[in-house]
């Protein structure tokens, strides 16, 4: 009889803790993917997009009043900065194309 109680005690003890184990891995397998398909949304929304543009906008205007070593710094900032950005859903034509051509294709 002590014996069942004994086991029953451990049992309620190590459910708990069962429970979270499972928990950690059950989130360590989807909040990446979670994730992910937040920030994909994220990054389709008119804000973050309007956000890019302006800060396009802004790069385009430093780039054309730098001499020649200040726009490869520009330049290269576009580049990390845009570069999985997609220009498509940029409405100014011309930072498409600015950002085409500082890109390099």
């Amino acid at each position: 009889m002590i014996k069942y109680i004994l086991i029953s005690i451990a049992f309620i003890l190590a459910l708990p803790i069962g429970i979270g184990l499972y928990d950690l891995k059950w989130s360590e397998f989807y909040q990446p993917k979670k994730e992910n398909i937040r920030r994909e949304v994220f990054e389709n929304t008119q804000s973050f997009v309007q956000g890019k543009t302006q800060e396009l906008a802004k790069y385009f205007e430093e780039y054309s009043k730098a001499d020649a070593d200040g726009k490869e710094t520009v330049r290269q900032i576009i580049i990390m900065q845009f570069s999985d950005f997609d220009e498509s859903k940029m409405r100014s034509a011309k930072l498409k194309q600015f950002l085409t051509e500082m890109r390099g294709y």
